[in-house]
């Protein structure tokens, strides 16, 4: 695949998804008011998204390695692509739900969530992860408030 399909696919999900996030976050809403406000099948479509862009990117890795026998690409395939989606829509979904249930949660980015959430399905411990995404967000939002402020 092409660089600029890439570039493309990549774009896409940021302008379908993180777009409306971001101009809620600006305003009164928050991410998780975002989030919440999808339907199931724009939530749906989310992660479609996603895992479209991690197939993009990694059949683009993989296919760079010239020397590698096709058994190695498989597995070096199934392990990035897995790395970043591969999980069933409905657990990922309730996963985000969960994580946008709690308040403090409200300024984690939806991109970050996603990640939070496949790591959450998958068994790994998030709760590091989620307090420095917490920090992240609030950060955000008071660069988001000065922005605002300054563009009234």
């Amino acid at each position: 695949m092409s660089k600029k399909a890439l570039l493309f696919a990549a774009l896409f999900v940021l302008v379908v998804f993180r777009g409306p996030a971001l101009a809620a976050a600006a305003g009164s809403g928050t991410f998780a008011h975002a989030w919440n406000n999808y339907s199931e099948k724009e939530k749906r479509s989310f992660l479609f998204g996603l895992a479209t862009a991690a197939r993009a990117i990694c059949t683009d890795l993989t296919s760079l390695q010239k020397d590698a026998k096709p058994q190695d690409l498989e597995t070096n395939f199934r392990n990035c692509f897995n790395n970043y989606a591969g999980m069933e829509p409905d657990r990922v979904i309730a996963a985000m739900n969960a994580l946008y249930a709690d308040s403090k949660n409200a300024m984690i980015p939806i991109d970050g969530a996603y990640r939070i959430s496949l790591m959450q399905v998958r068994g790994d411990k998030v709760d590091d992860i989620i307090v420095q995404s917490r920090k992240y967000g609030e950060g955000l939002k008071k660069q988001l408030e000065q922005q605002h402020k300054t563009d009234q």
